[in-house]
C-alpha cells in the first residue's frame, strides 16, 4: 500500500483534476515507466514538503523545551517571567495549578511512593509514569496537562528539598518523552497552539471535569502511577 504522505503533486496537474506523481516509477494510468525513461519529477514541490516538515518538527522541538521548562520554573516559583510563550506558560501553569489543587493527595501519595531521594538526579521515572499514563493507547490535552501536573509536583518536592537545579531535568525528560511519543499527535493538534485553544473557556474546571473522571493507582515499577483518563 502507497502511503499518501509519500505522494508529491505535479505543478503540471494543478487544480480539480490534480493527479499524483508517485516516485515508483508509475504513471498516472499505471503503466510500469522502463528504466531510463523516468519523467522529470517535480523535485521543487517535494523539497518543498521536506522543508515544511524538517521546519515544523524544530519548531515543535525548540517550543515544546522552553514552554515545559519556563512553565515548571512558574510553577515551582524559581521565576516571576513569562518566556515569549507568554500565553501557552500562562494556559499551562492555570490549568496545572488548577489540577494540583483538586487532586492534590493524590498527586502526594505517588511522589512518596516513588522514592524520588533515593532516584537522585535519576528522572527516567517520569517517562514510566508517562508510558503507563498512555498505554492504552489514547492521547488527549487531558492527559498531557495531567502529566505535566505530575511533573510539577517532582519540580516542587526537589525544590522543598533545596535541589532547585532538578526542576530543569524534569522538564527536560518530560519534553524528551513528548517529543518521542507523541510527536505526531502534537503536530496533528496544533501542538501547543491546540494546548491553549483546548484549555480556552472561562471556568477551565468544565473541561478538567470532562478529561479527569477517574484517578486509580496501579501497581509499576513499585509506585503509584496515577491515570488521569477523559
Amino acid at each position: 500500500m502507497i502511503n499518501p504522505q509519500d505522494m508529491c503533486y505535479s505543478k503540471e496537474s494543478s487544480g480539480p483534476g490534480m493527479r499524483p506523481v508517485l516516485s515508483l516509477g508509475i504513471t498516472s494510468d499505471k503503466r510500469v515507466i522502463g528504466e531510463g525513461s523516468l519523467p522529470n519529477s517535480p523535485e521543487s514541490d517535494c523539497e518543498e514538503l521536506s522543508v515544511v516538515r524538517f521546519t515544523e518538527g524544530r519548531t515543535l522541538e525548540n517550543d515544546t523545551r522552553e514552554i515545559i521548562n519556563d512553565s515548571l520554573l512558574e510553577l515551582t516559583g524559581r521565576s516571576n517571567y513569562y518566556s515569549r510563550h507568554r500565553k501557552v506558560v500562562g494556559t499551562m501553569k492555570r490549568v496545572v495549578n488548577s489540577l494540583v489543587e483538586k487532586h492534590e493527595l493524590a498527586y502526594k501519595g505517588m511522589i512518596v511512593k516513588l522514592n524520588l531521594e533515593e532516584r537522585g538526579e535519576d528522572m527516567r521515572v517520569i517517562t514510566t509514569v508517562a508510558k503507563e499514563m498512555f498505554s492504552d493507547g489514547k492521547t488527549n490535552w487531558g492527559r498531557i496537562a495531567s502529566l505535566l501536573a505530575f511533573g510539577s509536583m517532582v519540580c516542587k518536592y526537589h525544590n522543598e528539598k533545596g535541589q532547585g537545579h532538578r526542576v530543569r531535568l524534569v522538564g527536560e525528560e518530560i519534553s524528551s518523552y513528548l517529543l518521542s511519543d507523541k510527536r505526531d499527535w502534537l503536530l496533528k493538534n496544533k501542538a501547543w497552539d491546540g494546548f491553549v485553544d483546548f484549555f480556552h473557556v472561562s471556568d477551565p474546571e468544565s473541561k478538567l471535569r470532562n478529561a479527569l473522571m477517574t484517578i486509580a493507582t496501579v501497581a509499576g515499577i513499585g509506585a503509584g502511577i496515577a491515570f488521569f483518563r477523559r
